[in-house]
């Protein structure tokens, strides 16, 4: 019997993917000092449905310096617009959200969090809320309060 072996290229078609970016907001991972490797986001093609996968997001500006250190709801607000960036730049919004994945560095900034969260979800008309869940864990720079991942759906081509 022949092992499989990883490294071998396979003939199978592959699923269309593609990055997501949105340089205006967010510098790309690959722009930082030290290599991180991860992409923003991305794209994934199912028939007429596209997936947008949102990577981990925090507050950080257009050179990926973090803002608002220390301040909850600052950070919140500026992670769920960076988040809207990326969205944005695949022609979907916050109404496309399907999931979102949010860490807390303490659980006891819940409360605050949980308030810009709804303050920003009303402005958008978000409805139905998206599935989600909240975890407190380590945020990979400790000035960092909030992270989110995201995901969300919508058609290949739009209804017009």
């Amino acid at each position: 019997m022949m092992e499989s072996n990883p490294m071998i290229e396979t003939t199978r078609s592959r699923i269309p993917k593609s990055p997501i970016e949105n340089k205006r907001v967010l510098c790309e991972a690959y722009d930082y000092p030290k290599k991180v490797a991860f992409s923003r986001g991305m794209r994934v093609e199912l028939d007429n449905c596209v997936m947008l996968f949102i990577s981990g997001t925090a507050s950080v500006d257009e050179s990926g310096e973090s803002i608002y250190p220390g301040d909850v709801k600052a950070q919140t607000r500026r992670t769920f617009e960076n988040i809207a960036a990326l969205l944005a730049s695949e022609g979907a919004d916050w109404r496309d959200i399907v999931r979102t994945t949010c860490y807390l560095a303490d659980f006891r900034y819940y409360d605050e969090f949980n308030e810009s969260r709804n303050a920003f979800y009303e402005e958008q008309k978000v409805d139905p809320l998206p599935a989600s869940t909240c975890i407190e864990a380590r945020i990979c720079r400790s000035e960092l309060l909030v992270e989110i991942e995201a995901i969300a759906m919508i058609r290949k081509d739009p209804v017009k």
